[in-house]
Order: C-alpha cells, then sequence, then structure tokens
C-alpha cells in the first residue's frame, strides 16, 4: 500500500488528538479527584454514583427530620419534668391541709399557692418551641390553655344604647362569685366605647371589689370578650342574664372558656425518619392534662383542690389526695412514652449515620481515582505527548523546496 505524505500528517494529528485528550482526561481527574467527571467516563458508575447520591440525601433529610423530632419532644419531655414537679408540690400541700391542726387562715395561704401552681400548669401546657405550641396537636398556631376565664359573645350591632331602669342591669359571675351589675346609661355607643363602660361599671360593683374581682372588657370585630383578671382554677368571667343580657351578649348563648378550656385537637403528628418509617413527635395536650381517651381532667383536679382550700373544705382536700396520685401516674405514663420515642429517634439516628458512611464509602470506591496511580499515568501520558511531538516535528519539517531538489 502506498502511504502518502497526507496519510502520515493525518496519522501523527490524529494521535497527537488522542494523547492530548488522555492528557486532558488525567489532569481533570488529578484536580477534581474524581474518576467519573461526566457519564462517558463511565456510564455504569456513573449510574450507581447517582443512586448514591439519591441514598445519601434522603439519609441527610431524615436527620434533619430527626432533629426537628428531638428538639420537639426534648421540649417535651422538659415540661413534662416541669408539671411532675408541681404535682408533686401540689400533694405535698394536699397532704399537709388534710391535718387537722390546720387552721382556715393557714389553707388560705396554701390555696395561694396551689392557684400559683394551677396557673405554672396551663403556661406549661403553652409552652411555644420556635413559634410552635408542643401541645396543641395540629393547632401548632394556637395557644392551647385558656389561662384566664373568657365569655366570648354573638354579634352586636354598635351604635349602642344603655337606658337607665330599662336595660341596664346584668347579673355576671366572676371567679365564682355572681352579683347584678347596674350599667351606667351610654346613647349611640361605638363597641369599644360600649366595652369600656361595661368593663368600667362590672369593676365599679361592691361585691366583686371586696372580693378582690376584676374584669377586662373589649370589643373585637362585632362581638364583646369578658375576660377575668385572675388565674388559677377558678378563673371565669360569665354574663348570666338580665336586662342587659341580649345588648351585651347578643342574641346567642356565647361561648363561656373557662381557665384550663383547651382549645387545640387531639392530633399526633408523624415525622418520616426512614423509608416508610415515622415517629410521633407531639404530645396532644387534652390528652396530658385534660384526660382525654380516658385519663383524669389533671387541671380539674388541681382547680377543684383550689377551691377546697379557698373553701377551707378538708374532706375535699382529702378526696384530691388520690386524684392528684391518678393525675401524676398519667403525665409518668406519657412522660415515659416521650422517652421511648427519643431512644428510638436516638438509635434510629444512629443506623441513619452508618448507613451514610456506608453509601459515601461506596461511592468514594465508585468516583474517586487512585491519587498516586493517576499521577503517574499523568506523568507517563505527558513523556508519550512530548515524545510523538518529536517524532511529529520531523515528519512535518519538509516543506515544497524538498521535493524540488
Amino acid at each position: 500500500m502506498r502511504v502518502s505524505e497526507k496519510m502520515m500528517f493525518d496519522q501523527v494529528a490524529s494521535r497527537l488528538q488522542q494523547q492530548s485528550a488522555s492528557l486532558l482526561r488525567l489532569q481533570e481527574q488529578v484536580t477534581g479527584g474524581k474518576r467519573i467527571n461526566k457519564p462517558s467516563d463511565d456510564p455504569i458508575g456513573q449510574a450507581e454514583v447517582i443512586q448514591y447520591e439519591k441514598s445519601l440525601e434522603a439519609s441527610g433529610q431524615y436527620l434533619k427530620n430527626l432533629d426537628r423530632l428531638n428538639a420537639h419532644m426534648s421540649g417535651s419531655e422538659s415540661v413534662l419534668q416541669t408539671v411532675q414537679e408541681q404535682l408533686i408540690r401540689a400533694r405535698e400541700l394536699a397532704v399537709q391541709g388534710a391535718n387537722a391542726t390546720n387552721t382556715a387562715e393557714d389553707r388560705s395561704i396554701m390555696a395561694a399557692e396551689i392557684r400559683q401552681i394551677y396557673d405554672q400548669l396551663v403556661a406549661s401546657g403553652n409552652t411555644n418551641l420556635g413559634g410552635v405550641y408542643l401541645f396543641a396537636g395540629n393547632k401548632v398556631e394556637t395557644s392551647p390553655f385558656v389561662n384566664k376565664g373568657t365569655f366570648i359573645g354573638t354579634a352586636i350591632t354598635p351604635p349602642l344604647t344603655i337606658t337607665a331602669a330599662s336595660n341596664d342591669v346584668l347579673n355576671m359571675t366572676i371567679d365564682g362569685v355572681t352579683d347584678n351589675v347596674t350599667l351606667n346609661p351610654i346613647v349611640g355607643a361605638t363597641g369599644p366605647q360600649f366595652a369600656a363602660s361595661v368593663e368600667a361599671a362590672i369593676n365599679a360593683n361592691t361585691t366583686f371589689q371586696t372580693a378582690g374581682l376584676s374584669v377586662s372588657v373589649s370589643f373585637e370585630v362585632d362581638h364583646l370578650v369578658f375576660t377575668s383578671n385572675a388565674v388559677g382554677g377558678t378563673s371565669a368571667a360569665t354574663p348570666n342574664s338580665g336586662t342587659a343580657f341580649t345588648t351585651l351578649v347578643g342574641a346567642g348563648p356565647g361561648v363561656n372558656q373557662l381557665a384550663g378550656t383547651y382549645l387545640g385537637d387531639s392530633a399526633e403528628n408523624e415525622i418520616l425518619v426512614g423509608e416508610n418509617t415515622r415517629i410521633v413527635k407531639n404530645l396532644p395536650g387534652d390528652r396530658l392534662f385534660k384526660g382525654a381517651g380516658g385519663g383524669v381532667d389533671v387541671l380539674a383536679i388541681v382547680g377543684e383542690l383550689q377551691v377546697a382550700f379557698e373553701s377551707n373544705d378538708v374532706t375535699g382536700i382529702q378526696n384530691a389526695l388520690g386524684d392528684l396520685s391518678a393525675a401524676q401516674d398519667q403525665v409518668n405514663h406519657e412522660r415515659a412514652l416521650i422517652g421511648a420515642r427519643l431512644n428510638r429517634a436516638e438509635t434510629t439516628e444512629s443506623i441513619l449515620e452508618d448507613f451514610k458512611l456506608t453509601v459515601s464509602r461506596l461511592k468514594s470506591e465508585t468516583e474517586d481515582v487512585d491519587l498516586p496511580t493517576v499521577i503517574s499515568s499523568l506523568l507517563l501520558q505527558e513523556s508519550m505527548l512530548e515524545a510523538t511531538r518529536a517524532a511529529a516535528a520531523r515528519i512535518v519539517q519538509r516543506s515544497l523546496l524538498d521535493f524540488l531538489r
């Protein structure tokens, strides 16, 4: 076969191009540390790397979910510890108060502490972590427990008028004390003006003043809201009847929310921590504090104990001892449940961390380079390219004059 000059030039150029491409690929592997930089480098290996990356991404998300889960449950567990401590103190006071040697004055002093325990229990139920109420079920943006007794009236339409001896009497109950209130006459009042006038009249009532009780009255959108200014198990502010009742409360019965009323729901929220694996992260407040599902109403028990102390009811205090034991058992059970979930979350987190390490190793074995080997190949490829260039220089140095001699 006749070998032409063009064939020689084409062969040299092809060889130079191949060796330059090989050199470039080796340089990419050395600088990037990866054997596979594009699918054509190793189609099968690239497919494996993609699957490894998907597994790592999923594991990373599961670990983030576990972080949120642990934060939520650890916060809940801390609250339950506080609740336990409050119930223990309430029981101590009940044991002390049941002793016949205590006077009514002694029990009145203890009642003040019981009131504070009740307030702390409600505050615990309203614990907010990162903008989320821990014990509200799915209603995570709603404060789940009423701390101060509230009454929400139905719609009324301003301007509003109270006429003396016509529609000016309201029968009102504040924290268990009931009396008739004579409202101040007012004509054509706006909602806020009307609320302020009603509040002033109620708080000027001698019976309520003597008992140290008062309310706040506000106009919200189209209705009045009555709120007791006291906390504790007896906190309530309830309009009952009277000639002013319809004018103030509206045509309907209104909504009476005593202290301790639960405004959340019973939902348990699960979080994904693995493929088809979920862990419940929350504890609904109605189950923990109100006994939903067959338990006891912890808040009601402490509220009744408060009333027993305030009324010097020794029998009531004695009866509360058994109820307090049931309340403690209920909280202990829920705390043990959270502990079990935390243990499961910890185990799952450990498994995921080990899995990530294994997948990362397999991914590295598939796509990473053996750096010493690649560097050696790079040096060899550079030498081969230089040799090819030197040979090419000898071949292509001829000119047209060489053929005219």
